[in-house]
Order: structure tokens, then C-alpha cells, then sequence
């Protein structure tokens, strides 16, 4: 019998987690679902027990909370040494929501109904290659600007979903540029940069549309780069045409789909990894196709 592992996230989001899980056990449990909780107590809860539990326990792992959590799921699974690789089902619980928003699941029965259908679909991940570690991603690599505007956002958690708009203001004025070479495949880059984004999602942050061109499944990643040209006007007037993808149509705005890309800034600097700000470059990322099974 197929066995269920229900990760809850009680502090993601708004804290609904747990009345979320309520609901959601409920009806799994109408449908004759075996299903185990865990409620996640600290940072990287979900990482850690996903690494040590025995790989035949759980054929199936459902994830109550934001892209935070969805982080510490897929590095949980893919830093183990042996071959576990469970079907992954996600239910919105977060802030942001970057991937629910492209599975077109913002409700959390709506997210249950593939589920309980079986359906499924494939996931692309980041592999991302430092010095001495390896992570893993699902949603966006960010750096510069996009780095800046996590730390800030993060600082201001009570705003909610706007903590990203508001950041976005702040960091716009500042406008800091930074030297790098990024290598995209094959070709080689050293210049100034405002940020560069790496995506696997369409959307990031407060339903953003960073990357209206990517899919979860392509074995890609969408890189947008705004180079160091940019006025803070021109930027300001950027920022809403990233929620409808519109962006990318901008003289200042590089937009290409590659599969590996080296990032070498001249400082070494913190990243913006699904939103979690850690980990500093040098950074070697490369794609892992069609990685997990997920339901959708």
C-alpha cells in the first residue's frame, strides 16, 4: 500500500499550516489515503528527516508551505547517497507560492485534486555546484538586485506578500551595480550587472512573471540579466511589467534559455536560492531533467 508523508509548515505563510493540514487529512482520509504528519519545529526540519528516514517508508511526500519549504523537501531527497526519489505533491501554505502559481494551484483542495487523481507531471531542478557543497533548487537562483531584495524582504516579513514590492522600491533607488563574468553554455560575459535571475518557474516572489518563456519540464533555465545601462527611472518603470511578463521586451533586459551557466562575480557574494538567501559564489549550475515526479 502506498504510504503518505504530510510535511507541515506551521509558521510559513499567514501560520494556516496546520488548519490547512486539517482540512487536508480529512478528505485524504475519505479517500482511504495512509498518511503520516510531520509538523517541521525549526529551519531545515524537512531537509534533515527527509535525509535519514528509511527510503521505503514513504512512496509519497506532500508539502504544506511556501517555496522555503518546497526547498528543504527536494535537497532533503537529493543529498541522500542512495536512489530514493518519492512522487512529490504540493499544497500552497506560503508567502510567495512561485510554483503553486505556475501548477495553477493556488487553492489548497484545488492542489489536492491531482493527487487523488494520480496525476502527474515532471519537475526540472537546479544543481548547484559550489566550492565545497552542492544544493539544489527548483524555482530561482537570484544575484545582485534580486539578492538585495530578499535580504530586505526578509527583514520586513509583517508586510506579507508586498514585502517584495516594497524591497523591490528600496533596492530601485539604491541601484548598485556589480562586476561578473557569467558563462551561459558557451558563451562568456564580463561586465557590470544590476542582477541576474536564474529560473526554472515562470513566476518568483509576489506572483512576479520573471520568466514568461520557462517550463518546469523543458530541461532549461531562463536567465534574465539587466545590464548596467539601466537609469533608476527606467528601472521603476520595469518593475510593473514584471507581473505580466512584459519585461522581457525592454532594451535593458537580456532573456536567454541555457542549460548550464557559470556565475563568477569579482567579490564573492550571498545568493537568493528559492527565495532562501545563503550560500555564496562562485557558482556552477547545471540541469537535472525531468528530476521528480510531481502531482499536477
Amino acid at each position: 500500500m502506498n504510504k503518505y508523508l504530510l510535511i507541515i509548515n506551521p509558521v510559513s505563510g499567514n501560520k494556516t499550516g496546520p488548519i490547512i493540514a486539517d482540512k487536508i487529512k480529512k478528505i485524504l482520509s475519505t479517500h482511504n489515503f495512509v498518511v503520516d504528519c510531520l509538523i517541521t519545529e525549526y529551519k531545515g526540519h524537512a531537509t534533515e528527516y527527509l535525509y535519514n528516514i528509511n527510503k521505503d517508508t514513504y512512496q509519497s511526500i506532500i508539502t504544506i508551505g511556501g517555496d522555503g519549504t518546497y526547498h528543504e523537501v527536494i535537497n532533503g531527497i537529493l543529498k541522500r547517497t542512495d536512489d530514493y526519489n518519492p512522487v512529490l505533491g504540493f499544497i500552497p501554505g506560503g508567502t510567495g507560492n512561485s510554483l503553486m502559481h505556475d501548477l495553477k494551484c493556488l487553492d489548497p483542495e484545488d492542489a489536492l485534486k491531482p493527487i487523488l487523481n494520480n496525476q502527474i507531471q515532471k519537475l526540472d531542478v537546479m544543481e548547484l555546484k559550489f566550492d565545497k557543497t552542492t544544493e539544489y533548487a527548483f524555482n530561482i537562483l537570484g544575484w545582485g538586485l534580486a539578492t538585495d531584495i530578499g535580504l530586505s524582504a526578509e527583514k520586513i516579513r509583517w508586510l506579507g506578500s508586498s514585502r517584495y514590492t516594497v524591497a523591490s522600491l528600496l533596492h530601485i533607488l539604491k541601484l548598485n551595480k556589480r562586476s561578473a563574468t557569467i558563462i551561459l553554455d558557451d558563451k562568456k560575459y564580463s561586465d557590470d550587472f544590476i542582477f541576474i535571475l536564474i529560473c526554472n518557474t515562470i513566476y518568483t516572489g509576489n506572483a512576479m512573471m520573471a520568466a514568461p518563456k520557462a517550463k518546469i519540464d523543458d530541461g532549461l533555465f531562463d536567465v534574465i540579466i539587466i545590464n548596467k545601462a539601466i537609469t533608476r527611472f527606467q528601472l521603476l518603470k520595469l518593475l510593473p511589467l514584471l507581473f505580466k511578463g512584459e519585461h522581457i521586451h525592454s532594451p535593458y533586459v537580456e532573456y536567454q534559455q541555457v542549460q548550464k551557466i557559470v556565475l563568477e562575480p569579482k567579490h564573492n557574494e550571498i545568493l537568493n536560492i528559492d527565495g532562501e538567501i545563503k550560500n555564496y559564489t562562485p557558482v556552477t549550475i547545471n540541469v537535472l531533467k525531468q528530476k521528480f515526479s510531481i502531482y499536477n
